[in-house]
């Protein structure tokens, strides 16, 4: 399963889901930083990708994009990359076989909401 980060997740975030047994892959290696919402959405589509962001405009996506894409938003404050790691150190394998299709996976420090779109 690949995941695609979006520029707003810590880098280091890439290590954590490498280290769990998963590809991952950052707009900077795609040379591809500051694009906008959309075409994040259009990339991880193309690479068969996993978004995994911060932003919550993601959940707003125009509806043939929301449609197709896969996204895990991590909503906290702080955005404290420690804590960010250790939500995805509980949660991420836990829900990897329900992002197989369309959906938007939620995770905060208190709950997780999977909304599946297909």
């Amino acid at each position: 399963m690949n995941f695609l980060l979006d520029e707003n997740v810590p880098i280091s975030i890439k290590d954590v889901i490498h280290d769990l047994g998963f590809d991952v892959f950052t707009l900077h290696d795609f040379n591809m930083l500051g694009i906008q919402n959309g075409e994040v959405a259009k990339l991880a589509l193309k690479e068969k990708a996993i978004i995994i962001t911060l932003d919550s405009d993601f959940l707003q996506l125009n509806k043939s994009l929301q449609k197709k894409s896969r996204v895990v938003l991590i909503k906290i404050h702080p955005r404290d990359p420690k804590k960010i790691r250790e939500i995805l150190n509980d949660n991420l394998k836990k829900y990897v076989s329900k992002l197989n299709n369309p959906c938007k996976l939620i995770i905060t420090e208190d709950d997780i909401i999977l909304e599946e779109l297909s």
